[in-house]
């Protein structure tokens, strides 16, 4: 049976991909510990969260991947004592059942850092298709943005799309109109590309051969038209005649 895993951007939240140490015990700091585990787990896969509680004097760990076949990787070397800690001896890991958080979109920094650890910084590349102020309320900023993100080695792509609106009162808590601004584009160029970075599906197959597929059931919030950076063709009056053999022509 071929072992396929479906890797989406949003924040994991499986059971399946989480790991919890209880009662650590170690002379090591509470930084020193986080630094180790992250080191230690990462061996198994890319970790999107470590968690270290220190709570009288025992220290207590969720360490949370992306992959849950790289979970459960690590929770295997774990039981089977492959994995120690300072002055703690091998970890003792537990199984969680909690999960049950709705789908949360990663943000644009960890979509790109999943998309760089699976497909390598070359496999992928992203394009700014339209990022404009439109017009608006007088009293409010509104922007628009457009983005592309591309999969060569897939043959294939996906856009997003993202608006962005933000009232000019705001410049009274400090804001210039220039900062309303910048702020505004680059809050919509953010949204355009978790929109479409939530499309991207990224297919493993045995936790090595990668592929890229799209979700074609995301939509946008609001519907992009390609040809906006085209001219187009408006006629606003049109004169007619009874001529009836140029009314074709006409």
């Amino acid at each position: 049976m071929v072992d396929v895993e479906i890797i989406e951007m949003y924040i994991p939240n499986s059971p399946s991909t989480l790991i919890y140490i209880p009662g650590i015990t170690s002379s090591l700091t509470q930084p020193e510990l986080y630094s180790t585990l992250h080191q230690t787990f990462s061996k198994f896969g890319l970790l999107y969260q470590v968690s270290v509680k220190n709570v009288d004097s025992e220290y207590y760990t969720y360490i949370r991947y992306y992959s849950a076949r790289a979970a459960s990787r690590a929770r295997a070397a774990a039981l089977r004592g492959e994995i120690a800690i300072k002055d703690s001896g091998p970890v003792r890991v537990t199984g969680l059942s909690r999960s049950g958080f709705p789908n949360v979109p990663l943000s644009r920094y960890k979509c790109e850092e999943l998309a760089n650890f699976y497909l390598g910084f070359s496999g992928w590349r992203s394009k700014v298709l339209y990022h404009r102020k439109e017009e608006s309320d007088p009293l409010m900023v509104k922007y628009v943005s457009v983005v592309s993100l591309e999969f060569p080695r897939d043959s294939v792509s996906c856009e997003g799309a993202g608006l962005c609106e933000q009232p000019l009162a705001s410049e009274e808590e400090g804001d210039s109109y220039i900062d309303i601004i910048t702020k505004t584009a680059k809050r919509s160029l953010g949204e355009a590309f978790l929109a479409a970075w939530g499309k991207v599906l990224l297919i493993v197959v045995e936790g090595s051969k990668v592929q890229v597929q799209i979700n074609t059931t995301k939509e946008d919030q609001f519907l992009y038209n390609p040809v906006w950076d085209e001219p187009v063709v408006s006629v606003s009056e049109v004169e007619y005649t009874q001529d009836a053999e140029n009314e074709d022509e006409v």
